[in-house]
């Protein structure tokens, strides 16, 4: 575990050894190296742990102001990041059933943004949420551990950092984040592992500062109203099993252009359940809050749809208008991303989800007229 002193050597060394290159200015792309330690490590359910972890983060950041969009100018986006993350997860355990060495170590490859919040003389608040692939050293198929259904996961994370420049070439940073990750129902049990961290980090320049003018941007032309249909497929596992069970969903909307990033839309989700749950084959049907008496489900919801490029976040909220469900289940909600291959049609993936609880992870396509 590591003391303060220790930590600090580490960060300054670290420091030390990344490259000297010039100008790290406002648009100038940076690479950071963040040293972190875990403050609180907590899953779902009952499962309650102990224990510390660190690790660290090796950060890219591409600063979008060199050439801004209409949409990353309107949102104050600064930089696109691509983040390394390494947890050394040895001394975590849980309460009930302490084993060292249960969780492993985890790697995840993230995608994140840069969100300046606030300037306070020369130091800068910022948001940096992230998406990415995690890959956890132990799950429940190799010690049986509870709370980690697989080893490969989808990781998500938050975090907030303080950033202060100590010369014209280097930033100084103190973070606060929380990571979790879970696979998204694939393989279950699966109450999916959070760990809340704090950091200090170290960034520097990769080229130099050029002079952008602030962008003037031509008015730009898109359809205000669209209609998507959409269809996917996905797996939610069995529990303590390698197998699963088969989900086909059939999405329709309508969407309202707000502006060529923002929409906001609303539409019907529908979902074929391959296999319903059956009492006699408890163990293999039951799917949890999303144990279903009907091949069936059908719900409508609301959300907005953020554009980046070709590339589109979404989320929505919604109300079951039909699911016999075992467990009493009434709302639901779903996130996911789409990227356009072309004016009528993208590729998708979309997770769907009761309370906080994943019920499957989706992919297919979506059509737009």
């Amino acid at each position: 575990m590591f003391k303060i002193s220790k930590l600090t050597k580490c960060f300054l060394l670290g420091a030390l050894c990344l490259p000297w290159y010039s100008q790290a200015q406002q648009n100038a792309h940076t690479l950071e190296l963040n040293l972190q330690k875990a403050i609180s490590s907590f899953s779902a359910n009952q499962n309650k742990l102990q224990g510390s972890a660190y690790g660290g983060e090796l950060i890219f950041h591409y600063n979008i102001n060199r050439q801004p969009r209409r949409w990353s100018s309107d949102l104050g986006i600064k930089s696109i990041d691509v983040v390394f993350n390494y947890k050394r997860m040895d001394d975590v355990t849980r309460i009930a059933a302490p084993q060292n060495g249960e969780f492993g170590d985890s790697y995840g490859l993230l995608g994140g943004l840069t969100f300046p919040l606030l300037n306070i003389s020369k130091a800068e608040l910022q948001f940096t949420p992230g998406f990415g692939i995690l890959y956890a050293g132990e799950s429940w198929f190799s010690n049986q551990n509870p709370v980690v259904g697989s080893k490969l996961n989808f990781g998500l994370k938050a975090g907030l950092k303080l950033n202060v420049p100590i010369n014209k070439n280097t930033d100084v940073s103190a973070n606060l984040d929380v990571l979790h990750y879970s696979n998204g129902g694939t393989r279950v049990p699966n109450n999916g592992l959070n760990v809340v961290s704090v950091g200090l980090s170290v960034a520097r320049a990769l080229n130099d500062h050029i002079n952008v003018e602030k962008p003037s941007f031509e008015k730009e032309t898109f359809k205000k109203h669209s209609f998507d249909l959409g269809v996917n497929m996905g797996r939610r596992g069995v529990y303590q099993s390698r197998d699963g069970l088969w989900r086909t969903s059939l999405y329709g909307g309508y969407n309202y252009r707000l502006t060529s990033y923002l929409a906001l839309g609303a539409g019907i989700d529908a979902v074929y359940y391959h296999t319903i749950y059956d009492p006699n084959r408890n163990l293999e049907t039951y799917q949890s809050k999303a144990s279903s008496l009907e091949r069936w489900r059908v719900g409508a919801a609301v959300g907005p749809d953020l554009w980046m490029g070709n590339l589109a976040f979404m989320a929505k909220y919604g109300y079951y208008v039909h699911y016999n469900s075992l467990l009493p289940v009434k709302t639901y909600w779903t996130a996911g991303a789409k990227y356009k291959l072309n004016n009528w049609l993208a590729l998708q993936s979309k997770i769907y989800i009761h309370g906080t609880e994943a019920d499957y992870v989706g992919f297919g396509l979506m059509f737009t007229k």
